[in-house]
């Protein structure tokens, strides 16, 4: 089945050929991403690692606490029944 014209022409508009020839006059600079890609990159890393080090602070409280109960019902439950009453 044959593509028609019209969705070929919005296909090569939307995807761009992304090929770069390197020619000898062209700074090797200029190829890669700009320092601000990398400044925003990393701020964005970096967010990401404080809101997780704070999710992760929760956790262990939590597991604290959960394991600190199951102590507690572990002690119950390993009582004779003389002891409990």
């Amino acid at each position: 089945m044959e593509t028609s014209k019209l969705v070929q022409k919005s296909k090569s508009e939307h995807y761009p050929k992304m090929r770069h020839s390197i020619k000898a006059e062209d700074d090797l600079i200029d190829l890669f991403p700009q320092p601000r890609y990398f400044q925003v990159h990393f701020q964005h890393v970096h967010e990401n690692a404080h809101d997780l080090r704070g999710e992760l602070a929760q956790l262990k409280d939590y597991v604290t606490k959960v394991d600190e109960k199951l102590e507690r019902v572990m002690a119950l439950l390993s009582r004779t029944p003389e002891q409990v009453l």
